[in-house]
């Protein structure tokens, strides 16, 4: 994939934006016990699958800041996705159709397995993903190309800064689906 910077990083601000609409919507209404009622048994809350989306950021929140002082400020006029990227994005994001293509186990550090406080869980959701908003708007003054970001794996299994965008937004995107999905058999 290539594309211009710019519209990358607009493109990527927009997709996160409309997400955090759709679970705003998702949840609007919904109790603390609708909010922690599972979709059946040894399945996720709304809120275990948002603080799940708020532990993973929270990770690529902080490797993205590193990132940025380590590289230099010289923006690309094109971004050019890696075969890397390509794969990862392509193995955590839904298909067009929304469906989820495959199942996957969960890192165990990034399981949330007990009942949530929705209105920190809630507001640690949404401020996670405007922390990565503003880091997505600071990438235009970096290269999306050359700046690298570790990801959740550790510091061997990097991404380009646009992959690793885009691989975000995937998984983000997977998790409103879900949240969704979970909304629909509990209410």
């Amino acid at each position: 994939m290539q594309i211009k910077a710019q519209e990358h990083i607009d493109n990527s601000i927009a997709q996160c934006e409309n997400a955090l609409s759709e679970v705003r919507n998702a949840i609007s209404g919904l109790s603390d016990e609708e909010l922690n009622t599972q979709e059946a048994p040894g399945k996720w809350s709304i809120l275990q699958c948002l603080k799940h989306l708020s532990i993973a950021n929270e990770i690529y929140v902080k490797n993205i800041e590193k990132a940025y002082q380590k590289y230099s400020q010289k923006p690309d006029d094109f971004f050019k996705s890696h075969w890397k990227g390509d794969y990862f994005t392509k193995m955590i994001s839904p298909k067009d159709n929304g469906e989820i293509k495959n199942t996957m186990k969960t890192f165990k550090s990034m399981d949330p397995r007990q009942a949530l406080d929705s209105k920190s869980a809630i507001e640690e959701f949404f401020q996670t993903h405007e922390q990565l908003i503003e880091l997505i708007r600071k990438s235009s003054n970096y290269s999306l190309n050359k700046v690298k970001v570790p990801t959740a794996l550790g510091p061997l299994v990097k991404l380009r800064l646009g992959d690793a965008f885009r691989f975000l937004l995937g998984h983000l995107d997977r998790h409103v689906l879900q949240v969704k999905r979970i909304k629909n058999a509990i209410v």
